[in-house]
């Protein structure tokens, strides 16, 4: 089959958790399928495009504004930016990240490669994305939502740090609910990585047709730790994602001050782009920033502990899984666990009380037989139940259905 994927930014290996998921997506669908891929992309993305063009018949992108740069003209329009949204977001009862996404271009670009290309599905990815809907001309459409957005705002607002900020979450997070409720009936499956978000969707949208469980994981060789005195904790995350600047202040602040008071030279080690400045401000207090790391596995590799103190947001967290496929003893929390797996399962620990948190990181520093014995039965669990091959069967299922509904 053709299937025409769109995205709302460019994937590529290592680029963040959704743009690795998308792209390992996109690699395996190409052993099925024709794929074509079309994209919003900034700037500073384009040097990846090499990294998805061969499992692809065409890639086409879509000019994105860029971030923040250096100078201090690139910055205000970065600000004005961000106004700008904001604003639009309050006068149509949008969310604001819609707005990030929305470009006459890409209306136009999708109804072009449909035209040219006649796909038998267009597959969309993200729930920001789930507008575009609108052009694909009578083709079905899959929404793989990869994150459930109504259910990321709605803990995002219980978790703000002041009035001002929950009353702003809880108004994105009634727009998210208008948004969703508004496209999502017009495709044809709407796709969630966890029952949690799909449960979320359907106590707010009862007629979605949803399937569950889509998302599947890499397996890597066995790791061991790579030697070293210092016991430590590894955190990866990309930082443009705000749960993720959220786990890392909650563990550096409430939970490593207490890891710390058991084990003086455990550190926090977190890899990422653009570490955000309370981590670098703690630099002699045993927590150090690598930035961005090409191999996963390789970081995970050297670490003794992996964490991901997640208090908020929807989906799966793919950082979790590539760590547990890795073999590593993971600690995180019922939010972290969603969709993978229990603490009765044994294969990851889970602690929503930071004493607790610290005293399940402090015991695995210390105990190296409990953690390889932890990181053996997270790496059997990803490889019984996050498989390629059963994803691509129900996408194969999913396709041929709406295929056969094509006008």
């Amino acid at each position: 089959m053709k299937i025409l994927l769109v995205t709302p930014f460019l994937a590529y290996p290592n680029a963040n958790g959704g743009g690795t998921a998308v792209f390992n997506l996109i690699r395996n669908l190409a052993q099925r399928h024709e794929v074509f891929y079309l994209s919003l992309a900034r700037q500073e993305d384009l040097s990846h495009l090499a990294e998805v063009r061969p499992f692809c018949s065409e890639v086409i992108t879509v000019a994105l504004p860029g971030g923040a740069g250096l100078s201090l003209w690139k910055n205000l329009r970065y600000v004005l930016r961000r106004v700008m949204y904001n604003l639009l977001s309050f006068m149509t009862l949008t969310p604001v990240t819609v707005w990030k996404c929305r470009e006459r271009a890409m209306c136009e670009a999708l109804s072009r490669e449909i035209a040219r290309h006649e796909p038998d599905v267009v597959h969309i990815c993200f729930p920001q994305m789930a507008h575009y809907v609108e052009f694909c001309k009578g083709i079905p459409a899959v929404m793989d939502t990869l994150d459930a957005a109504l259910l990321g705002a709605f803990r995002r607002a219980m978790n703000a740090r002041n009035l001002c900020a929950r009353a702003y979450y809880w108004m994105q997070w009634r727009f998210w609910v208008r948004y969703e409720s508004r496209w999502f009936p017009r495709f044809g499956k709407v796709l969630t990585v966890t029952s949690q978000d799909a449960a979320a969707l359907r106590m707010a949208i009862p007629e979605l047709d949803i399937h569950s469980d889509a998302i599947a994981v890499e397996t890597v060789p066995r790791l061991t730790t790579g030697g070293g005195t210092e016991r430590k904790i590894g955190f990866l995350a990309s930082f443009a994602h705000h749960p993720n600047v959220d786990a890392a202040r909650y563990f550096a602040e409430s939970i490593f001050p207490l890891i710390r008071g058991k084990i003086a030279d455990a550190q926090f080690v977190v890899a990422g782009r653009n570490p955000p400045s309370f981590l670098l401000d703690r630099r002699n207090e045993g927590i150090s920033c690598c930035g961005f790391v090409e191999d996963v596995a390789e970081f995970y590799g050297t670490m003794d502990v992996v964490v991901a103190p997640l208090r908020y947001g929807g989906g799966i967290k793919i950082k979790i899984l590539e760590a547990m496929a890795c073999g590593k003893a993971v600690v995180t929390t019922s939010t972290g666990a969603e969709g993978i797996a229990d603490a009765a399962e044994g294969a990851l620990i889970v602690a929503d009380d930071p004493a607790l948190f610290a005293a399940a990181v402090s015991e695995l520093l210390g105990d190296a037989k409990r953690r390889e014995a932890l990181g053996e039965r997270a790496r059997e669990l990803v490889e019984r139940r996050f498989s390629w091959q059963r994803v691509l069967d129900d996408l194969d299922g999913i396709y041929a259905a709406l295929a056969g509904m094509k006008r």
